[in-house]
């Protein structure tokens, strides 16, 4: 009786800010005003990139597919998530094994979770282990601005960069400026956030701090009721100081810390703790009207997770990867450039350790690795055609060495229109799991290669910007499982996709829409491949071939309103040993409200999955139904 009256009550609660948020969102929509003239020069600033070429580079004059998340889409969108952020961009499929807190995977254009290159301003965060990085452990309340490359630029980054690179930069905030806010919500949520921007001479750090934490809900079908919660505590500190004109240091320390709960026979609670820091020296020089920027910089990342069964110690798995890099630009003239650059880092997993059903304790056999890459990249921009050229050679301790390279030309067909072609390889390494883990890690394994051709074209339809995009990839080496248990090559993966999005700006609001296609199917013709083994030219599990994403903004009064629909099709995941399952289409509608109740003062809503469909990302696993969000946030800025 008592648990009925907790829900009839936590329904009522559901319902009451249901009916707020609905009601302030159904007010009469005014036309948006005309951006004034500082907000015209930010957007501007934000249009410059560097995740694409290792360098500054105007969004509009890199030859690949790449979008980038500013910290004002953030503010309006008011994720929960950083995979609410990612989850809008075409080609990207989220599966998540139950709700926030728990492990969540992205796939990139078809391509593996582990196939994307992430970093957090330059630092290199996945796992050595698992090969993916913990995407639930980054606030949003901690980023700037996020730059997603599609397609691979391996021969830029190095390994992983296969279907492509998702760069986190962490907040910045001027002297002075500062915030503090708290939000509530469904099961039980609560997050605590603040920043403040310190001044120092001729420069300035950024501090920021946060916590969430929430009872959950129960995250697996598997007949046990339970609640799956979780906590996480993040901080991050982002500075820069000018020493003289020509010389410059940035720097960054980040720490994340927290646990969550899931469901398992063997393990169901574990303590995560990620850190990453750098040091980063910028010089800028001039010889023979050949303007240098060079940049020397030198970081840390850990990935640790600390697992348990009620309790229990039952492993650790942790990677520590020192990372240097030393990469120059060279400006010849207004059109053409040269980056050069040498990237090293060494992981060491030597702390990690499990035990077996028996209570023996089990370690990698190799613990330690070094991965050192050279590459060189040229870009040509003119007022017509562009070319870009890049040639990398990596050299991975143990397994292989593996040559890469980007190729890519543009024309511009007038101011509003112009077409790209680009061809590029990459590579993946195996991870330690995958090599070494016991009975199941075979040494003997090669890395994936990829290949892709990508062509797009964008122009100005009257006032809509319009893009449409195709590219094919084909992936050798596919490290997957075999019908014994191991880790095993297999050829090959065919990925062919179609891209198409749309943004209008009118007086109604903006308007986002893009829609896309994946076929990512297993052409592997090995039977003993456990996931194919009824047959091949399998789809690749959990990525759907259809999805659509809308997103609307506006402004009513003084309030912004974010509206989002999206449509996911249907998927197929992998049942153990070896069948499948088709996993069901769905649509979700999500809204978001930022309005000032005072100077200083802002209201945030955000309602997820309002029409509350059940649906599955991962077979087994249940997934959120209709959740509330309000938080108040005082700011100076």
């Amino acid at each position: 009786m008592k648990a009925q009256q907790v829900k009839q009550t936590n329904t009522f609660k559901k319902s009451a800010l249901l009916l707020a948020i609905t009601a302030a969102i159904s007010m009469p929509v005014m036309a948006v005003e005309e951006s004034k003239k500082n907000t015209a020069e930010e957007a501007k600033v934000e249009r410059m990139t560097i995740t694409a070429t290792r360098s500054a580079l105007n969004i509009d004059d890199a030859l690949t597919s790449q979008v980038v998340i500013t910290r004002a889409d953030i503010d309006v969108i008011n994720p929960i998530s950083l995979q609410d952020l990612l989850s809008t961009l075409p080609s990207v499929d989220i599966s998540n094994n139950g709700g926030r807190g728990q492990t969540s995977s992205v796939f990139l254009r078809g391509n593996g979770s582990d196939a994307t290159l992430i970093l957090v301003d330059g630092v290199r965060v996945s796992s050595a282990t698992l090969g993916s990085a913990r995407l639930n452990n980054i606030s949003p309340e901690m980023i700037e601005r996020i730059e997603v490359v599609q397609g691979p630029r391996a021969a830029l980054w190095g390994a992983d960069a296969i279907g492509g690179v998702i760069q986190i930069f962490t907040r910045q905030l001027e002297g002075g400026e500062h915030f503090a806010g708290v939000s509530i919500g469904t099961d039980e949520y609560r997050k605590y956030k603040a920043g403040i921007g310190l001044k120092h001479g001729d420069g300035q750090t950024t501090v920021t701090v946060s916590h969430e934490r929430s009872e959950g809900f129960d995250v697996q079908d598997d007949g046990e009721l339970d609640e799956d919660g979780y906590k996480f505590t993040s901080i991050a500190v982002r500075g820069q100081q000018n020493i003289s004109e020509d010389l410059s240091i940035d720097w960054l320390f980040s720490n994340s810390e927290g646990d969550n709960e899931f469901d398992g026979s063997f393990q169901n609670n574990s303590d995560i703790n990620n850190h990453a820091w750098l040091v980063r020296a910028n010089y800028a020089s001039e010889f023979s009207d050949v303007k240098n920027n060079t940049v020397f910089s030198v970081g840390q990342n850990r990935d640790s997770s600390r697992n348990f069964s009620d309790f229990e110690f039952k492993g650790l798995f942790e990677t520590r990867r020192d990372q240097f890099s030393l990469v120059n630009n060279s400006q010849f003239s207004d059109e053409f450039q040269v980056n050069m650059g040498v990237d090293y880092y060494k992981d060491d997993v030597s702390n990690s350790r499990t035990f077996d059903f028996s209570g023996n304790i089990r370690r990698y056999d190799d613990e330690k690795r070094d991965v050192t890459g050279a590459f060189v990249h040229a870009l040509y921009n003119g007022d017509i055609l562009s070319f870009e050229a890049t040639a990398r050679h990596d050299n991975v301790g143990g397994v292989d060495s593996e040559n890469t390279y980007n190729l890519g030309a543009g024309i511009q067909i007038n101011d509003d229109s112009r077409i790209v072609l680009n061809h590029g390889t990459g590579f993946k390494v195996p991870t330690f799991n995958d090599l070494f883990f016991p009975d199941f890690g075979t040494p003997t394994l090669n890395s994936e290669r990829s290949e892709t051709t990508e062509l797009f074209f964008e122009t100005r339809l009257g006032v809509v910007d319009t893009r449409i995009n195709f590219y094919y990839s084909e992936i050798d080496e596919l490290i997957s499982r075999n019908s014994a248990g191991n880790a095993a090559n297999f050829d090959e993966v065919v990925i062919k996709g179609t891209e198409l999005s749309f943004n209008l700006v009118a007086t109604g609001g903006t308007h986002d829409l893009n829609l896309s296609y994946t076929d990512a199917k297993d052409q592997a013709t090995a039977e003993d491949l456990i996931i194919d083994v009824n047959a091949t030219d399998e789809k690749l599990i959990r990525r759907a071939r259809e999805k659509l994403n809308y997103k609307f903004t506006t402004s009513i009064n003084v309030a912004d309103l974010y509206a989002e629909y999206k449509f996911v099709g249907t998927r197929e995941d992998s049942v153990y040993p070896n069948d499948r399952v088709e996993l069901g289409a769905y649509q979700l509608i999500n809204l978001g409200l930022n309005a000032p109740l005072s100077k200083n003062l802002v209201l945030n809503a955000r309602v997820t999955n309002l029409l509350d469909k059940e649906y599955q990302t991962a077979n087994t696993y249940f997934t959120q139904g209709r959740a509330l969000y309000v938080g108040i946030t005082y700011q100076n800025f």
